[in-house]
């Protein structure tokens, strides 16, 4: 296995914001590195954990969008969604499937905390 490709193909996802695209296909990865479908599923079986394509950018996504929730209080919850190429209730469900909360109550939880180190 080419460990390179995959971390050229995960830096360009990343840097390029593609997770951010609500309809990211696994094609549109092909195409774009000249891969077939068995050596993307192969790249992404050994160097991320065995992820199918879409777990894989979902977990990018929630990376992402968990930092935007921590980071950028000022952020609605819904443009956090939009921003990571989610729609809001979807966003709402795979955060929660994460995290074990809603993204609502993570950022309740952000600031009971800050109040209680006064």
């Amino acid at each position: 296995m080419d460990k390179d490709l995959f971390k050229t193909i995960d830096k360009i996802i990343r840097s390029e914001r593609l997770y951010a695209q609500v309809n990211l296909m696994r094609e549109d990865i092909m195409k774009r590195f000249g891969i077939g479908r068995h050596r993307l599923n192969n790249q992404l079986n050994t160097f991320a954990d065995g992820m199918t394509f879409p777990q894989y950018i979902n977990s990018i996504r929630m990376e992402v969008a968990y930092d935007l929730l921590t980071n950028h209080l000022e952020m609605k919850i819904s443009d956090v969604a939009r921003e990571v190429g989610f729609t809001a209730p979807n966003f709402r469900e795979q955060f929660k499937r994460c995290y074990g909360i809603t993204p609502a109550e993570y950022r309740t939880s952000l600031i009971v905390d800050d109040d209680s180190d006064e």
